[in-house]
């Protein structure tokens, strides 16, 4: 009886621990994949920032700070600053209105509802190769319809260079930076008008209702019901959006491969350019760095208010 009871006890505490440690044990490998896949890539380019190396030297030479401070001093990256913010935030606002707007208008019940909400999710299923030949043509000098049909009605007496114009406004805004912030409206509007449709369903019928009965009208309602009621979705998908808009790569560099004369440049671009063209991987690095630095600030600053929310 006694090493039965022995028996038992070794087992009940066998089976506790496994249970207690089973979460931890199946997390591993998610954690593993994380730390190969994202954290160990981080920590080294913050680590080659540092360092002066490129492809052609055998040698990595310590030099501090210098590749921020060339990066800095820099005009071209100033310009690369400057169009990726106003790209994500362009973006951004015009994709959340756009998104917001057919959104609230694809909720309500009408004849061909389905159709219309998979024919709206089509440049976002687009891939990005296609769409970039396919608006390289659209806005092309010499192949555009838009264009041709301009000349056609005698509106233009010459055709408008979209993607080649180096005229500048505000010192680094340009034509064909502009085309590109529109043709990622175009591509990112389908996943906020997504986001934006199931929040829209979680609302309660009744509060418009009740608000129409003291004599609130639609944009008072959308404005006092409709946005408090789904300001969560909006926050994490504007958070999302603008995170991925910061670092995008696609269309700048597929549409019109960062120029004119850097004009249309992104950050992410110019962080390729560097390390992979001319394999200054060191400065590359720096050039990250920074780019992921200001793209860490509205995620602190979400966080942050989110814990405040908590509290």
């Amino acid at each position: 009886m006694t090493k039965s009871k022995g028996k038992k006890k070794r087992n009940g505490k066998f089976k506790y621990r496994l249970d207690r440690h089973t979460p931890k044990l199946m997390l591993l490998p998610a954690v593993a994949a994380i730390l190969l896949v994202s954290v160990y890539p981080t920590l080294k380019t913050v680590s080659m920032s540092f360092y002066d190396k490129q492809l052609l030297k055998k040698t990595e030479t310590f030099t501090g700070i210098s590749n921020y401070i060339q990066a800095f001093k820099n005009p071209e990256v100033m310009q690369v600053i400057c169009n990726t913010l106003f790209f994500a935030l362009a973006s951004l606002g015009l994709g959340v209105a756009l998104a917001m707007f057919i959104a609230v208008k694809l909720i309500k019940p009408y004849p061909g509802k389905g159709f219309f909400r998979a024919l709206f999710l089509v440049p976002w299923v687009t891939p990005p190769l296609v769409a970039s030949f396919v608006w390289r043509t659209i806005l092309s000098t010499n192949f555009s319809p838009i264009n041709s049909f301009l000349l056609k009605t005698g509106i233009l007496d010459s055709p408008i260079s979209f993607l080649d114009s180096t005229q500048t406004f505000l010192g680094f805004l340009s034509i064909p930076l502009i085309m590109i912030t529109l043709i990622n409206v175009w591509s990112i509007f389908p996943f906020l008008m997504v986001m934006f449709i199931s929040g829209l369903q979680t609302v309660p019928k009744e509060l418009y209702e009740a608000a129409t009965m003291d004599g609130a009208g639609k944009i008072k309602s959308f404005w006092k019901i409709t946005i408090p009621c789904i300001r969560p979705v909006i926050s994490v998908s504007v958070l999302l959006e603008l995170i991925w808009q910061f670092n995008n790569f696609n269309i700048s560099y597929m549409v019109t491969q960062g120029g004119p004369l850097g004009l249309t440049k992104l950050l992410a671009v110019e962080v390729y350019q560097q390390a992979f063209t001319n394999f200054n991987y060191g400065y590359a690095s720096s050039v990250s760095v920074i780019m992921m630095c200001i793209a860490m600030i509205p995620a602190f600053i979400y966080i942050r208010s989110s814990v405040k929310g908590l509290d």
